[in-house]
């Protein structure tokens, strides 16, 4: 696959759309901005204007003391994951470090404010329309860092796999996993389901077939993956690989 370079009169690039999924890669990356976060550069991985996606996921760069937030409820959930550096995220009375590995879930009506420290911070910030469910209580707001997660066994020799977010919960309606890859360890099948996803890769190499079609992926790099794209990753590096993964759960479609 060509690499993320510059040729004389045009440019390649390893970032691609398919008739089910998006690939960005770092060099396909348009810096916008949101009239809440001050001093933070805003990459817009994924929104609804990109059918049929119905999440919002944002590469977040905050400078030195930048930040902002929801400053009023909304009736979205979000979910906050801490990349690189050191900041923090006020919520209804709670503080919780976002530095790398933490997260936070927020649910429907929270207002947040985030703000980073003497030092730049990068997070992933994921949000969407919460779908309630009759005789179920909404969620409430969960905090908390990959390394008090433990692994799960998935079946798959040098695959494990965390859930930051209860996936055995109907309250929550979507899931938020890690899965890490030894060198060389694949998926074992091709999935095609219903659900849609918003991966990020935050380690390694690898590649994934999206509808057929192979694409070498690196940190850094993020897919959006419609319901029933067909779809499958190995890890090829000398390093292990690892992604986080968003998925809606637990409700119907309709």
């Amino acid at each position: 696959m060509p690499a993320d370079d510059a040729r004389p009169g045009f440019a390649v690039t390893r970032g691609a759309r398919g008739p089910s999924y998006t690939l960005l890669t770092p060099a396909n990356h348009y810096v916008s901005r949101l009239p809440q976060f001050a001093g933070t550069s805003v990459v817009k991985l994924v929104t609804p204007r990109l059918a049929p996606a119905r999440l919002g996921q944002y590469l977040l760069d905050l400078a030195p003391g930048g930040g902002g937030g929801a400053p009023v409820p909304e009736p979205l959930e979000h979910f906050l994951y801490g990349l690189a550096g050191s900041a923090v995220v006020r919520s209804e009375g709670a503080e919780h470090a976002l530095g790398a590995g933490g997260f936070a879930y927020l649910p429907a009506g929270s207002t947040f404010l985030l703000e980073a420290g003497e030092a730049a911070a990068r997070l992933i910030w994921i949000k969407r329309r919460y779908e309630p469910w009759p005789g179920l209580d909404a969620p409430a707001q969960r905090l908390g860092h990959r390394d008090e997660v433990p692994d799960g066994d998935i079946g798959v020799a040098g695959l494990r796999r965390k859930e930051l977010l209860p996936a055995d919960d109907p309250a929550f309606d979507f899931t938020m996993s890690l899965l890490a890859f030894d060198p060389g360890v694949a998926l074992d099948r091709v999935e095609i389901h219903d659900e849609e996803h918003g991966l990020y890769m935050t380690a390694g190499e690898g590649v994934y077939v999206l509808d057929g079609t192979h694409h070498t992926v690196r940190q850094g790099d993020f897919i959006y993956m419609a319901p029933y794209c067909p779809q499958t990753f190995v890890a090829t590096g000398a390093e292990p690989a690892e992604y986080l993964l968003y998925k809606d759960v637990f409700r119907d479609g309709f």
